[in-house]
């Protein structure tokens, strides 16, 4: 047991992180969901975890994303990776610096095998994508829907469905209100503690 797993035993047991050890998860996006779902997971337990973003940190992304000045320029996958190793250095991280479509999303996850699948991207295609995607390789997806805009947190939902779950209000996408870091933030807790809810339910 490595020394952040020696935390974790305060907060659950060891058949709940036994489980969560075995747990592969694919996340799909590594900005403001994706960035603050993983840190989440990350500090959960979660060590096997997949990555997949083809973008670059930019200043504009600090507001709602965990990255740091320093880190700007760089690839957010990679960046993504080194920010949650420090967290714990003995978690599998892997990073894929693609963009998707429909044929090489299949690919990675019949190659990557992840119990769980997490939608974190800012085009509505994209989402729809990943979701039939996942559904149609029979994976349990978590995505998003509506995390933009201030001051509305209590509209926020949680819709489940057989190997599905979308959080969100439904209703503010990025394209009509500027995303913002509390809601955002919400919403990616909210992803993060489905994660949980499936894993150990």
């Amino acid at each position: 047991m490595n020394d952040f797993n020696k935390i974790l035993i305060n907060y659950f047991s060891e058949e709940e992180l036994n489980k969560i050890k075995k747990t592969k998860l694919l996340i799909i996006g590594c900005g403001g969901l994706g960035s603050n779902i993983a840190n989440i997971l990350i500090r959960t337990g979660f060590c096997n975890i997949v990555l997949i973003d083809f973008d670059k940190v930019e200043m504009k992304n600090l507001n709602r994303q965990i990255f740091l000045p320093g880190q700007c320029g760089n690839k957010k996958v990679f960046v993504l990776k080194e920010n949650l190793l420090k967290i714990n250095s003995k978690a599998k991280i892997k990073a894929i610096n693609k963009k998707i479509n429909r044929e090489n999303l299949k690919k990675i996850i019949l190659k990557e095998k992840p119990d769980i699948v997490i939608e974190a991207v800012d085009n509505e295609q994209t989402k729809k994508l990943i979701f039939e995607e996942a559904i149609k390789l029979n994976k349990k997806v978590i995505c998003a829907s509506g995390i933009a805009g201030f001051g509305d947190c209590e509209n926020i939902k949680i819709k489940r469905g057989k190997n599905f779950v979308i959080a969100g209000d439904m209703i503010k996408s990025i394209k009509n209100f500027k995303p913002l870091a509390p809601k955002v933030a919400a919403v990616a807790a909210i992803q993060a503690d489905e994660v949980l809810r499936m894993v150990l339910k």
